[in-house]
């Protein structure tokens, strides 16, 4: 208190005259209709400037909520898409009746950890078991392949990228409908490769590749990237070096991709090889 006393003592003809400044102005505005408008308008667009400077704050503190939101209406729209509907068919003579069966479901997650200059890098999502979320599940972000997780615990699941040496998937060219494998040779992080496509079908740079829906963990048609350069040196298969759509070193929000078939799948192919390695016993 006596610290408050002693600075309006040292400071009072200062305090003095903005006190009778104010007062001399508030008596101008209001008695001359000029300055009366001109303070109005001036006053609001200060006005009108905080309240922008405010919501442009709020916005960018909700931007999490915003990118969260966009993620799950992402998921929700993906889901609709025809590629995530298995067409159950029966035939009768000539009459043919196709029903749609959802197969694929999408969940949203973020990123809290990667990695991208290693040679078997790793992606950390705070999505778990709790969140639906397990082990050969695919993951794509903006329609495009990222990878596939490796394990799950409750609250967070590592993915294995395309950026990994031990990645490989199912994808094939899409304007000819040729069928290859993505795989990871290491280096640039943007850089994948496509092999064991033969030489005798055409390949452009510019093309594009997409997944071939052959595996459970993506659906068909999955944007992969497009093809940078072919190197045709070696052997009778296309070397295709192609740019991946997906920017694994500005990745933030993923979409985790659930086949809701892939145990009966995989179920019925354990089933045959068992019955096969039986079978080569006897």
């Amino acid at each position: 208190m006596k610290n408050i006393l002693a600075l309006l003592r040292r400071f009072y003809i200062f305090l003095l005259f903005l006190g009778l400044q104010a007062l001399a102005l508030t008596f101008l505005v209001r008695n001359n209709r000029f300055h009366t408008s001109e303070f109005i308008q001036h006053s609001s667009d200060w006005v009108g400037g905080i309240y922008s400077q405010r919501a442009q704050l709020s916005e960018y503190l909700r931007l999490g909520e915003i990118n969260d939101q966009l993620s799950l209406e992402n998921a929700l729209l993906r889901s609709a898409t025809p590629e995530n509907y298995w067409h159950l068919r029966t035939d009768v003579d000539t009459l043919r009746d196709t029903t749609t069966l959802q197969r694929y479901y999408y969940r949203t997650a973020k990123v809290v950890n990667a990695s991208v200059n290693r040679e078997k890098n790793y992606i950390t999502i705070d999505r778990g078991t709790l969140g639906d979320v397990r082990a050969d599940m695919g993951v794509i972000a903006g329609g495009n392949i990222v990878g596939v997780v490796r394990s799950a615990s409750e609250h967070f699941a590592i993915v294995m990228p395309v950026i990994h040496s031990d990645f490989k998937a199912s994808v094939r060219l899409k304007r000819s409908g040729a069928f290859g494998s993505l795989v990871w040779a290491g280096g640039d992080a943007q850089l994948a490769d496509v092999i064991d496509i033969p030489k005798n079908i055409p390949v452009a740079q510019g093309d594009t590749i997409v997944t071939s829906g052959y595996s459970t963990f993506f659906p068909a048609n999955v944007h992969v990237g497009i093809v940078d350069w072919v190197d045709d040196s070696d052997n009778d298969y296309h070397l295709i070096k192609v740019r991946m759509g997906v920017d694994f070193r500005r990745l933030d929000h993923v979409l985790v991709v659930s086949d809701i078939f892939k145990e009966e799948q995989d179920t019925l192919l354990n089933k045959v090889e068992q019955q096969d390695a039986a079978n080569g016993k006897r």
